[in-house]
This record gives C-alpha cells, sequence and structure tokens, in this order.
C-alpha cells in the first residue's frame, strides 16, 4: 500500500507521556487526496485530558533453560542417514523432546553430506499468507490453528564420513522451555511405523472397531505413542484410496465379486445408476436350502446417509441361530421394489422347498408383494413391532404410567390369549375397561390390529409352523446389525463391509453349533427318552422335548387333554404323545421329528428327484465352484466344458 503520508518534510511530533505535559500532540491528518480509502470512514476517539502515570512493571521471567547435552554426547558412528536419525529421536522421546530435520545437504557421492537436528519448537512462526488491504471473497471455513514454535536453540550436527558412516556433534543441547510431562497424542510422535500401519489397515478391513485396533497396536508396541484421532485418520486415507475415482456402487459390485456373492441389481435405462441391488453371501445361500420354512423380513430406512430402505433376510438353523439369507438396497420401498427383491430371493431356493411361512411388520407394500412372489406362503406380523406400534400410539392417551401399564397388560391378555374362547372373553373385558375412559385405544386396537387377529394373536397362531419365530427382531438380534455397523454408515463401502463380517461370524457360530449338537452330550440329555435322538437333532431341540417332557407329567394319553402346540409349532412331539413313551421307558422315536431339527450341516439333505439340478454330484460341483479361487474356478470351467464339448456317446 502507498504511503499514507507523501510528504517528507511534514513534522511529525511524537506522543509524550509524562507527568508534567496534560495534552497528547498528534500529527495533522494530510491532505485526503493523497488517501488511498476514504476519509470519511475513519472514526476518530478522543484522547482522555489527563494520563495515569505508569506503573512500574515486573520483568518478564527469564526462559527456562534444560540442558539434555549429556544425553546426545556419544563416540557411536553410524551405519546409515536413517540409523543417526532414529537414535536421535528415540533418545529425544525418552526425555519428552521431540526431534525433526531442520536442514540436510546431500551429495551424489555422500562425501560432504551434513544434517542438522532440532527441536520441533525451533525457529518462529511465519505467516505465508499474502498481505492486502483488498477485500477477499468468501471461502469455507478453516480448521483453528496454533503453532508450538518459540525459538528453541537446540540443536544437533550429523557429519558424514568416509566408509559411508555417520558421527554425531551437540551444536546446543539447551531447550528454552519445559519439556512435555508425556508425548501421548503427539502428531508427529504418533505417527505409525508401516508395520503398525499395515495392522491398522488389516483390522479395519476385517471389521474390528477402532478402540479396539489402538489397543492392538499398544500391545505389539508400548512405546506407541498413537490415539484414536490416529486410527481414524488411517481408515479416513484408506477409504479414500479406495473409492477415489469409482461411483460408490461400483465398489460394492466389486466386493461382491472378489468374496463370490450372489449378486443382482438394475440400473436406471436412460442414467445408468444402480436403482436396486441384492446380495446373497455364497453359504448363506446353503443355509436358506437347509432352512427353508421361516424367514423374517425387516426393512430399515436411513441406515445410511444416502437413506436408501434396507431389507435384511433372516433365517433360523436348527439350533435356533440365526443367519442372514440376503442383503437388499431399494430405490425406494414400494411394492414394485419389494417385489423385485423377492423375485431375487426366490432364486435362491429349490421349487421344491420355498420358503413356507414370512414374518414382516404392518408394511402393506412388502406384505403385497410376498402374496405376488410366493402365493403359497402364510404370514405373520411381527409382535415385537406390534407391541412397539402400539406403545407408540396408545401410551400418550394415559395421564399416568401405573395407568398405562394396566391398560397394556391386559391388552397383551388379549393377544397371548391360548384358545379363541379366551380370547374372545379378554376382548370384551378390555372393551369394557376402557371404552369410556379410553375410546380412542379401544379404536384403534380394533381397527388396526384385531382385523387381522389371525396374524399374530396366539390362538391362531400356535396352530402355524413357526419354530418359535414370530418377530423379525427376535431377541438378542435386536440390536445386532446396529451394532456391527456402529459407525460405518457413511458410505455403501463401509456398510457392506460391516455387514460382511457380520455375516461370516453368524456363519462361524452356526457351523461351531452344528459340531456341538453332533459331538457332545450334555448331562440332562442323559435321559432314556433322548436315546434315539441325541447327536441326531439338535441340542435345541432336545431342550425343548425335555420342557415337553415335564409338562407331560400332569395329562394323560388323550389329547383332549393337551392343546399340541408343540407339535403344531415347532414339529416336536407335544405332551400327550410323551406320555406313549416316557412312562414306559421307550425312547421317543427320530421319525417323531421334524427334519427341521435333524439338519445339522451347512449342505442341504437332497430329496430324491429326477431333476439334474437335485442330484448331490451337482450339488458338490457347485459347493466346489462357490469356495474355489478364481485359479480353481477357471480350472474346474474347462473340465466343465471339456465334459460338455465332448463328441463321445455317454
Amino acid at each position: 500500500m502507498e504511503s499514507m503520508i507523501d510528504d517528507p518534510d511534514m513534522e511529525i511530533t511524537p506522543f509524550i507521556h509524562c507527568e508534567q505535559i496534560e495534552t497528547t500532540m498528534t500529527p495533522p491528518l494530510p491532505d485526503s487526496s493523497h488517501l488511498d480509502f476514504d476519509d470519511g470512514l475513519l472514526i476518530v476517539e478522543s484522547v482522555p485530558e489527563t494520563i495515569e502515570p505508569e506503573q512500574e512493571l515486573e520483568p518478564a521471567p527469564a526462559p527456562p533453560k534444560i540442558d539434555l547435552t549429556s544425553y546426545f554426547v556419544t563416540d557411536q558412528v553410524f551405519d546409515s542417514r536413517e540409523a543417526i536419525i532414529e537414535w536421535c529421536q528415540e533418545v529425544g522421546k525418552k526425555h519428552n523432546s521431540v526431534l525433526v530435520i531442520t536442514k540436510s545437504m546431500k551429495t551424489l557421492t555422500g562425501k560432504g553430506s551434513k544434517l542438522e537436528l532440532g527441536c520441533e519448537r525451533g525457529g518462529w512462526y511465519k505467516d505465508h499468507q499474502r498481505k492486502s488491504l483488498q477485500l477477499k471473497a468468501p471461502t469455507a471455513k478453516k480448521r483453528k490453528s496454533s503453532t508450538r514454535k518459540c525459538g528453541c536453540p537446540f540443536k544437533l550436527r550429523c557429519s558424514w564420513i568416509e566408509g559411508n558412516k555417520w558421527t554425531l556433534h551437540v551444536r546446543c543441547g539447551n531447550h528454552n522451555h519445559e519439556l512435555a510431562e508425556t508425548l501421548t497424542g503427539h502428531a508427529y510422535v504418533g505417527r505409525l511405523k508401516e508395520e503398525e500401519k499395515q495392522l491398522v489397515i488389516h483390522l479395519t478391513n476385517t471389521g474390528v472397531q477402532p478402540q479396539q485396533v489402538l489397543e492392538a497396536l499398544k500391545e505389539k508396541s508400548k512405546d506407541n505413542y498413537s490415539t484414536l484421532r490416529t486410527i481414524y485418520n488411517v481408515k479416513a486415507k484408506l477409504r479414500k484410496s479406495q473409492v477415489e475415482g469409482k461411483p460408490a456402487m461400483q465398489q460394492v459390485m466389486e466386493l461382491l465379486t472378489q468374496y463370490h456373492y450372489v449378486e443382482k441389481h438394475r440400473s436406471d435405462a436412460e442414467t445408468g445408476e444402480v436403482r436396486d441391488v441384492f446380495w446373497a453371501h455364497p453359504e448363506s445361500t446353503l443355509l436358506a436350502k437347509c432352512f427353508p420354512s421361516v424367514l423374517m423380513v425387516d426393512s430399515t430406512c436411513k441406515t445410511n446417509r444416502f437413506k436408501k430402505p434396507l431389507v435384511h433376510v433372516v433365517g433360523v438353523t436348527s439350533t435356533g441361530k440365526y443367519f442372514t439369507v440376503a442383503f437388499a438396497f431399494m430405490e425406494a420401498d414400494t411394492e414394485e421394489h419389494y417385489t423385485w427383491v423377492l423375485t431375487q430371493l426366490k432364486w435362491i431356493y429349490m421349487l421344491t422347498t420355498l420358503p413356507s411361512l414370512f414374518v414382516t411388520d404392518r408394511e402393506s407394500a412388502l406384505i403385497n408383494a410376498i402374496d405376488i412372489v410366493f402365493p403359497k406362503a402364510k404370514r405373520l406380523l411381527c409382535t415385537w413391532h406390534l407391541n412397539l406400534e402400539v406403545q407408540a400410539n396408545c401410551e400418550p392417551a394415559f395421564d399416568n404410567d401405573e395407568e398405562w401399564q394396566q391398560f397394556y397388560s391386559e391388552w397383551n391378555h388379549v393377544w397371548q390369549a391360548d384358545t379363541k374362547d379366551e380370547y374372545g372373553d379378554a376382548y370384551a373385558d378390555l372393551s369394557t375397561a376402557w371404552s369410556l375412559s379410553h375410546p380412542s385405544c379401544i379404536v384403534y386396537l380394533r381397527d388396526t390390529w384385531l382385523k387381522q387377529k389371525e396374524k399374530f394373536a396366539l390362538a391362531w397362531t400356535s396352530k402355524i409352523k413357526h419354530f418359535g419365530n414370530t418377530m423379525t427382531k427376535p431377541d438378542g438380534e435386536q440390536e445386532k446389525l446396529r451394532r456391527y455397523l456402529g459407525s460405518a454408515v457413511d458410505s455403501f463401502t463401509t456398510c457392506w463391509k460391516a455387514m460382511h463380517t457380520m455375516i461370516k461370524d453368524e456363519i462361524a457360530q452356526i457351523k461351531s453349533s452344528f459340531e456341538q449338537s453332533l459331538t457332545t452330550l450334555k448331562h440332562e440329555h442323559l435321559s432314556p427318552a433322548l436315546e434315539e435322538l441325541r447327536n441326531h437333532v439338535s441340542h435345541k431341540a432336545l431342550e425343548l422335548v425335555l420342557l415337553e417332557i415335564s409338562h407331560s407329567e400332569t395329562i394323560d394319553k388323550e389329547e383332549s387333554s393337551c392343546n399340541c402346540s408343540l407339535r403344531a409349532t415347532h414339529g416336536l412331539p407335544c405332551a400327550h404323545e410323551l406320555v406313549k413313551y416316557v412312562p414306559e421307558g421307550k425312547p421317543v422315536p427320530l421319525s417323531d421329528i421334524d427334519s427341521h431339527w435333524k439338519q445339522l450341516s451347512i449342505v442341504p439333505i437332497q430329496e430324491l428327484h429326477s431333476g439334474f439340478d437335485m442330484l448331490p454330484e451337482y450339488q458338490l460341483l457347485r459347493q466346489k465352484w462357490i469356495e474355489a479361487e478364481e485359479a480353481g474356478r477357471a480350472l474346474l470351467l474347462e473340465k466343465i466344458k471339456e465334459l460338455a464339448t465332448s463328441k463321445t456317446n455317454i
């Protein structure tokens, strides 16, 4: 900027401040023609007529002097430039001092090369931004920053000598500041070594949470100064390197191919953008064939920043373990989109063993789609969603919690009644007790839920084989997906990886439960009644049979005294059947057990069928294809082509 005063001869009287002078003299303002801004914007402040005498200021304390010279004085000759740098920095860290390279001079031959290490707080902060009085356009908010520099004089000189060796000389071993109490969280010291970075990447890719990753680092290296922020930074860089230049859905497609998932998707005809994508783990498809009877379908919106509905299809094994059959992201939760997803799901199953029962919430689009794709399947309404919606719609109508709890308890008596007669009586009592004081609640229950009581009321569902599954989110499973996703909801890729980890863990637990049922024997299973069942059906089935045996002690052999709910809902002998065996010491026949409980393998039990795709050899070949790597698949494909194109008569 040009000088505000162009006249070099202009006399300027300096400010005078002392006890004898009561006024302050200021130079006259220059002519406005010499100013490069509008002098009308100047604000003139009045100066007080009297000025208090200055108080004597205490002299600033001298900066501390911390001498670390003795720790760096050494006759050691170092084998390389890297070795001397590492030694100096390690000695510095032991005394909570961070050393950085301040100067470096290299030659092609190495001769004459020098290196200077100094304290990270050496030198002074320099603002490299260009100075200007012109207003700048608004920019994005910058992160607030600060400086650690305070002119620390600490200096080490490293010199090259013959033989490509290095020596150390202390130029100044003093620090002019207090040393840190700890280096934990220090940005420079907390940097990860290459092997540590690879460990973080590996654990992150396997779905380990950042806190556990940090703990693993600390266990491996006791002098690690990293914090959670270090782990998050590595994750951010990893994610950026993986997604750079690739659309989100393309990244997911590549991962699905890499892990041999069954994958289907459809795209917009004009833009090419993926609208819906469906995927199933290869071993999940085998489990789906092993346990096709009951499927629980849950649709959750807003599980990621893309606001796409996520469909989660869940099955249940003979050991009572739940597994993910498939996931799907949809463009919208409409009947047409649900129909597309369920059509892809249908391809997983054999035509002879399609799902016979679906458990869903009250989503009409999903229910209509099930009726279209699986017209012969029965449907149940999720009792967990039922209670959630009843509470949300009715509880606000009550003034106190005690009154609400009484109403809620009586409502539970209605839908949990064992028989239709008991159901009718319970509803009559509820209506009589609350119609006058809370008519809106009774109308809501009647018009919203009780019109479809056959889909959830126990008096009706106790006649349907659901193997104990009447909720889309069974107990203990309600938060599992959310727990695995954690904070991994910022992209399709991180979301998919969390789901992949969850599926792998599910399958591992299921295989372990199969092994336990086949090979281990619990003491409570030594009853003679279970002799033919031990190690042939799951432990879960044995526990249910034992519980029913205890009930059978109170009834006779007549069927009229037993509601037969266990036979109807679980395919297991009920109390009146067990009375024929247990009192006489006879074992329960294996033939009395539903095939669901006998399946203790991830490979489906094939039924006799004339179709080629039902042959066990075909299934074995298919399983080999699923489990094979790319090289193995190429070899299998070559052999299949050789057999298919052979001119030899078979």
